[in-house]
């Protein structure tokens, strides 16, 4: 499946589907277009300068629940994406950050509206993942914030990774949602070291 956004009633401008990525199109549809206007000079990348909470809200559309819902770029996980002065940023935190404060170091902003709604199991169709509303939106641990998802219920109560590591606040790294082991992946970094070394 492309990346993108599922939503009812609406379709890509140029194949139908269903499932959004940018401007109208799906995944595929978007790449074409964008190479397609980057050959006839018409393509212009929209970066946020000046004025960014206002591009950021011109973006939304009432959701769910009280759910401000952006509908500009998502990443393949289903999160909002905006580029703010050339950086590429998740929308919720950007909007976070611009009309509520700085993100604590470390901390992830956990969805409240997800966990609110019984009816909605998460994943990368999740549409609280698209929610922009900054009230629904609370600075969290990592660790809590994968303990909270739905999703990954049976995950968030494991307390060992695979290989048998602790899943604990020294060993643990969340990325995306999702909790990594620090011992798996140095063990696979210092692998793939060596292997480029052998190669040479």
């Amino acid at each position: 499946m492309n990346g993108g956004i599922s939503a009812e009633g609406r379709h890509c401008v140029e194949c139908g589907s269903t499932v959004f990525y940018a401007r109208q199109r799906c995944q595929t549809c978007y790449g074409r277009w964008r190479r397609q206007q980057k050959r006839e000079g018409g393509f212009t990348l929209v970066v946020i300068h000046g004025a960014p909470l206002e591009k950021l809200t011109e973006r939304t559309e009432p959701g769910p629940n009280g759910c401000v819902l952006y509908t500009g770029c998502v990443t393949n996980r289903g999160y909002g994406q905006i580029s703010v002065d050339g950086v590429q940023k998740l929308a919720h935190r950007a909007i976070y950050e611009l009309t509520v404060g700085p993100i604590p170091d470390g901390m992830n902003l956990d969805h409240t509206c997800h966990n609110r709604d019984v009816t909605c199991m998460g994943g990368d169709d999740c549409v609280h993942r698209r929610c922009i509303n900054v009230e629904h939106l609370e600075p969290v641990t990592g660790p809590e914030n994968t303990r909270r998802g739905k999703g990954w219920a049976i995950n968030g109560t494991k307390t060992h990774c695979p290989q048998g590591h602790p899943y604990d606040e020294e060993n643990t790294y969340v990325f995306d949602g999702r909790r990594y082991c620090r011992t798996c992946n140095n063990s696979r970094t210092a692998a793939a070291k060596r292997a480029r070394r052998g190669a040479a």
